[in-house]
């Protein structure tokens, strides 16, 4: 195996998940790019979060994920709201339009990850997952290396 073949089939998976999905979020006419349904998928699931939680809870950087919120708040999906746990911090939280589209958002992921696992028994799905991990933590921290 070529040592490259590994990570360009990382990317093509990667890339082909976001056409599939951009095809059908524009369909929905839900925003597309910076986790944007990622975000309104989360907030379905959690509740009002605040900023930073809501970073973590995605994976969303802090810089991409302002612009992001900026973009929801002006498709009038989300508001920001002061957090009254933290004067620092904004809780975002769903509009009723907001919740109708990341209901359509978390049905079009469960469909995804339904077919991804009809692909894969349960065995093969706990050891990808493990497989991802790694690599993941890899590209954390690539000193570290994989775990023995």
């Amino acid at each position: 195996m070529e040592p490259r073949e590994l990570r360009l089939a990382v990317s093509r998976l990667e890339n082909e998940r976001r056409r599939s999905l951009r095809k059908e979020f524009l369909q929905l006419d839900i925003p597309l790019g910076q986790g944007q349904p990622r975000l309104l998928e989360c907030l379905l699931r959690t509740g009002p979060r605040n900023q930073r939680e809501l970073g973590e809870e995605c994976g969303v950087d802090p810089s991409t994920l302002s612009r992001s919120v900026d973009r929801l708040v002006e498709a009038g999906l989300v508001t920001r709201t002061q957090d009254p746990a933290c004067r620092r911090c904004q809780k975002v939280t769903l509009t009723e339009s907001g919740r109708r589209a990341a209901e359509r958002v978390s049905a079009r992921f469960e469909k995804m990850d339904a077919a991804f696992r009809a692909q894969l028994s349960e065995t093969e799905c706990r050891q990808f997952l493990d497989m991802l991990e790694r690599l993941r933590r890899t590209l954390q921290d690539p000193a570290e290396g994989p775990d023995e």
